[in-house]
């Protein structure tokens, strides 16, 4: 049994300002994400706000994206004033410089939720809000004024107070739904399946789940029905740059001792953990004379016909 932890999910958005615009590099561009998919963007060349991700186009409707512009237009101008005020600030009267922001909100695997806001000025910290206290912080003393005039604004405080633990939270779990409701774009052409033996005679079982979302999965080897935790290598979960994510994970074992080896499969978007066996009688897609997934509605990998695997993609192969 693969007990999956509840996943920590983000809502992040990114706003960068530069000093000396040219072709290419826009006055202010903002970009927001889901996790660590890319689905909203604004710049100033364009005046839009506009879509990034397949599923935020699918379920929103042309006034949110007219907000989603009056915002960015507001944004573009405050960020204008706000990089003219630091120049003055650091006695710079021309040159390149950037001013960044940083915000968002996240529900942990526990349960509890976070939140963040942090301002850059040249790539180093100018003024944060402390999640804890709800108060701004300076991170140098030329942000020092800015920390104490924003604390004297008590009722934008409470406004940052109330947007991170509700308004910004209500946000994330609806793109997460918006997200597990619209379908997600697979990769078509199966990973090439090779066979190959390590130097020292072993053989090396790999296991490659992709076309997945959300991020969160859980991928163990197994051997004659137990998890082998210790032995699997897991690489990195990978963003497949589509919207969703893929992983491998892989097990080196000695042919001579025989026994059944299966691959063990948890994601949100599977009723039941999904179980994939490699051996003889499954050769045909792991030797090397072919490959083989899983998709909707087709049979395969020792799988039923039946299972409801469809966000998920198994390919299996010997390296």
């Amino acid at each position: 049994l693969i007990l999956m932890a509840p996943p920590t999910h983000s809502l992040r958005y990114f706003h960068t300002a530069v000093s000396d615009p040219e072709p290419g590099l826009p006055a202010y561009v903002s970009v927001g994400y889901l996790d660590d998919n890319l689905f909203v963007e604004c710049d100033s060349d364009s005046g839009r706000y506009k879509p990034r991700a397949q599923w935020i186009k699918d379920n929103v409707g042309a006034d949110y994206w007219e907000r989603g512009t009056k915002r960015g237009i507001a944004q573009v101008q405050a960020f204008g004033i706000g990089m003219r005020i630091l120049m003055e600030r650091y006695n710079q009267t021309g040159g390149f410089h950037t001013l960044q922001r940083r915000s968002g909100c996240e529900i942990r695997e526990d349960g509890s939720i976070g939140g963040s806001r942090q301002l850059a000025y040249d790539g180093d910290d100018f003024i944060s809000f402390d999640m804890n206290t709800y108060t701004w912080v300076a991170a140098v003393k030329e942000a020092e004024i800015t920390q104490r005039r924003w604390n004297e604004d008590t009722a934008d405080l409470q406004y940052r107070k109330q947007y991170t633990e509700k308004g910004c939270i209500e946000w994330l779990r609806k793109y997460q739904q918006y997200g597990k409701e619209s379908p997600h774009p697979h990769s078509r052409t199966p990973a090439p399946v090779l066979g190959k033996a390590t130097p020292d005679g072993l053989t090396r079982l790999s296991c490659r789940v992709y076309g997945f979302y959300p991020r969160d999965i859980a991928v163990t080897w197994m051997k004659n029905g137990e998890m082998r935790e210790q032995e699997t290598q897991r690489g990195d979960i990978l963003p497949s740059g589509d919207g969703t994510y893929q992983i491998q994970a892989t097990l080196e074992i000695d042919p001579k001792e025989g026994g059944r080896y299966s691959c063990l499969v948890d994601h949100n978007s599977l009723t039941k953990p999904l179980n994939v066996f490699w051996g003889e009688e499954r050769a045909e897609c792991l030797s090397g004379r072919g490959g083989g997934e899983y998709t909707e509605g087709r049979g395969g990998l020792g799988l039923r016909p039946h299972c409801p695997y469809r966000k998920v993609k198994l390919h299996c192969l010997t390296l």
